[in-house]
C-alpha cells in the first residue's frame, strides 16, 4: 500500500504578518515579507523550488531572497516593526538574491549540511555561481523574503518529485522530510 504523499505549507504563525497564505495546499503566498515553510530541512543534502509570479515583469524587478531561516514568531516581527533594521533584513541572514526575475520564472534551492557552500540557488535550472550561503547553523525552515513593491509578487513552494519543474542538480538530493524525534 503506497503512503500518501506528504502535504507542507507555508507557516502563517512563522511569517510576517503582511504575507497572505492560498491554494489548496497552503503553499501560495502572497503580499511581501519573509515566509517559512512549517517544515524544517533535515535532510543532509535536500532540494526544493519556488515558482514565483510577478505580473507584467521589467527588467528592473525587485530582488526576491530565498534560502533558510530559524523559526520565527509575532514576537519577532513586533520587535523588528518598532526597529530601523531594514525589512530585507527581517531574518533573511542565511539566505541570498536572485534579481531581475521575470513571470514564472523558477528557483531551485540546494541545501547540503556537510558541504560549503550550504546553500546554492538554480534559476530555470541553471546554477546561479553568485547566489550561494556559505553556512548557517541551527533547525532551519525553507524561506522565501518578497520585498515590498508596487508589482503584484506570489510565489509558490514546490517541495515534492512530483511538483519540481527542474528538480535537483545532482543525485543524492532528497526531498524535504518532517523532522523525526527519537523519544
Amino acid at each position: 500500500m503506497e503512503s500518501a504523499p506528504q502535504v507542507y505549507s507555508i507557516d502563517s504563525e512563522m511569517s510576517a504578518p503582511s504575507i497572505r497564505i492560498g491554494g489548496e495546499l497552503k503553499n501560495e503566498i502572497y503580499g511581501y515579507g519573509l515566509a517559512l515553510a512549517d517544515v524544517s530541512a533535515e535532510p543532509d543534502r535536500a532540494y526544493w523550488e519556488w515558482r514565483v509570479k510577478i505580473p507584467n515583469a521589467s527588467g528592473d524587478n525587485p530582488s526576491i531572497l530565498f534560502g533558510v531561516s530559524n523559526k520565527r514568531n509575532a514576537k519577532f516581527y513586533q520587535i523588528l516593526s518598532e526597529s530601523t533594521v531594514p525589512p530585507e533584513k527581517h531574518g533573511t541572514k542565511f539566505m541570498c538574491n536572485i534579481p531581475n526575475l521575470k513571470d514564472g520564472d523558477v528557483v531551485g534551492v540546494a541545501m547540503q549540511q556537510s558541504e560549503i557552500p550550504m546553500i546554492q540557488l538554480y534559476l530555470n535550472g541553471e546554477c546561479q555561481y553568485d547566489s550561494k550561503v556559505p553556512k548557517f547553523r541551527g533547525t532551519v525552515y525553507p524561506s522565501i523574503y518578497i520585498p515590498q513593491s508596487e508589482t503584484t509578487i506570489s510565489a509558490m513552494f514546490l517541495y515534492r518529485e512530483d511538483q519540481f519543474i527542474h528538480g535537483p542538480p545532482s543525485q543524492g538530493y532528497e526531498c524535504l522530510i518532517a523532522e523525526r524525534s527519537l523519544m
